[in-house]
């Protein structure tokens, strides 16, 4: 599980590798990313397309992080990250 400290700060490297098919959209459960000036839970990616995204997490627990797309859910797109408390 991938761990972290309560307002360190993250840098998240999400990339969608493959054809036209291969979109996604990272979502992240009980904190927030900055990508381009903007503060959101989730992104979309084009294929070929990676994103770095910032965090500094405030919600110590443990969280999930998914792809939305149902099919990539269904196949393994998820995965659990853990805030520790400062």
């Amino acid at each position: 599980m991938m761990t972290m400290r309560q307002g360190e700060r993250v840098h998240w490297h999400v990339a969608a590798l493959g054809d036209f098919n291969n979109a996604h959209t990272p979502h992240w459960h009980g904190n927030t990313v900055l990508v381009a000036g903007q503060r959101t839970d989730v992104l979309n990616i084009a294929p070929a397309q990676m994103i770095t995204a910032d965090m500094v997490p405030d919600a110590p627990g443990i969280w999930l992080y998914h792809c939305h797309i149902s099919d990539h859910m269904l196949a393994g797109m998820v995965a659990r990250y853990e805030v520790t408390p400062r």
